[in-house]
Order: structure tokens, then C-alpha cells, then sequence
């Protein structure tokens, strides 16, 4: 029997696709920036060029995508502009574009649903290596903490994040239950600092990691069940 006070969440391909969330936003992004700069091109190449570049020049942009991806149009605008306090500030306006679209998902069916059940017992909170907001998908009213990788300074499976839980939570690492799609950044890395692990398996990764989770789940629908048999 566990006894499990918290239950944190991995985000993205756990809770939704983030692959078709991901093109959308960066179509809406492209379309904005068409529309405000007729005559700037947004050149995928290019785009993946200055990323590089700026990664290359601060190795951290690697977990802090937001500020990577704001950087890099900041660069881009500041070839076309030739102004670089017009290029920051409009780097600035098309990140919120791309960030309220970032956060228009879809959730798995019954995600919510789930979401919703297990918050009547536990206290819930999600920890990710994205830049998905819980507010802006509307799921505020159910987690009471949320931290990225770009907060922290390192993305999982360095064990940060999970730390930064413990901590904002006061619970000891038995007591919080992590559900997550990577058998690498969320099993095998909540695994180490001691949590309780459950495996939401999707296609895309179907063998485990290192390590084995507490329980392995097809279908988000399935997690209070799992919890309930990993509790009892």
C-alpha cells in the first residue's frame, strides 16, 4: 500500500498530442508575423539556422525553449528591421502569439474528466520540460503548482524538477505519485529521487526505460484505477 498525498503530471504527449499543437501555433506565428511584416519572410531554414546559432553561443537555451524560440525571431527580425530594439519588442508580441496558440490543445478524451476525479483526493501539480502553462489551458482551478525546466535551470531527467515539487510540497518522494509518457524523462527519472511512478505508454515510445514504473497505463482514462489499486 502507498500512501500518496501528490499527484504531478508530465504535460505534453501525456496529457495531448503536442506534435499537431506544435505546427498549429508555429502556422498562427508565421501568419501573424506575415501580417504585421508584409514583407518579412519566414524562412524555416533560416529559422533553424539562428537556432542553432544561439544555441551553440548559450547551451542553457536548450531547456529554456521559450526564451530560445523568442531569441530566435528576435534574430530574424533584426536582419529584416536593422533595428534591434523594434526586433526585441515585436520577438516580445509574436511569442504571446505563439504562446496563447501553444496552449490550445486537445486533451486526450476523458483527460479533464480524470483530471478533475483524482483532484477531489490528492493535491495535483505538473512538472515539464515545455512551456505549456496551466492557466492558459485551464487547468488552475485543479493543480496548485506547476514548474518548467526553464524555471528550475534543467530539464528532466535531471532530478530538479522533481526536487522543486518536494519541496514547494513538503511531502517526502513516497508520498508524490508522477504519471508521465517517457519511460527515460518521467519513469526512470522520478524512479531515482524515490516517487511513485505510473507510465501512460503511447506508441510513439512503447518499450520501458531502466527502470519499471509502478504501474503502466494505455489510456489516461485508466489512471484513477491505477492509482486506487497502487493506494489499497
Amino acid at each position: 500500500m502507498k500512501k500518496f498525498k501528490v499527484v504531478a503530471f508530465d504535460l505534453d504527449d501525456t496529457l495531448w498530442h503536442v506534435h499537431p499543437v506544435i505546427v498549429r501555433a508555429e502556422q498562427v506565428l508565421r501568419g501573424w508575423l506575415q501580417d504585421t511584416l508584409p514583407n518579412f519572410s519566414y524562412n524555416p531554414e533560416l529559422m533553424r539556422s539562428l537556432r542553432d546559432e544561439a544555441l551553440k553561443e548559450d547551451a542553457s537555451l536548450g531547456h529554456r525553449l521559450t526564451e530560445l524560440r523568442r531569441l530566435t525571431i528576435e534574430r530574424a527580425l533584426a536582419s529584416y528591421l536593422n533595428q534591434t530594439e523594434d526586433a526585441e519588442q515585436l520577438s516580445r508580441e509574436a511569442m504571446e502569439v505563439f504562446l496563447v496558440a501553444r496552449n490550445k490543445v486537445e486533451f486526450f478524451e476523458g483527460a479533464l474528466e480524470v483530471i478533475a476525479n483524482i483532484a477531489n483526493a490528492y493535491q495535483l501539480g505538473a512538472l515539464t520540460n515545455g512551456n505549456a502553462d496551466i492557466h492558459r489551458l485551464g487547468l488552475g482551478e485543479h493543480f496548485s503548482f506547476a514548474f518548467s525546466a526553464e524555471q528550475v535551470g534543467a530539464p528532466k531527467p535531471a532530478p530538479d524538477l522533481f526536487h522543486r515539487a518536494l519541496e514547494h510540497t513538503g511531502c517526502d518522494p513516497h508520498e508524490m505519485l508522477y504519471v508521465g509518457d517517457d519511460p527515460i524523462k518521467d519513469v526512470d527519472a522520478a524512479n531515482r529521487v524515490g516517487l511513485g511512478t505510473i507510465w501512460v505508454r503511447g506508441s510513439a515510445k512503447p518499450e520501458p526505460g531502466e527502470t519499471a514504473a509502478d504501474a503502466v497505463i494505455d489510456d489516461i482514462r485508466q489512471l484513477p484505477e491505477a492509482i486506487r489499486e497502487l493506494a489499497s
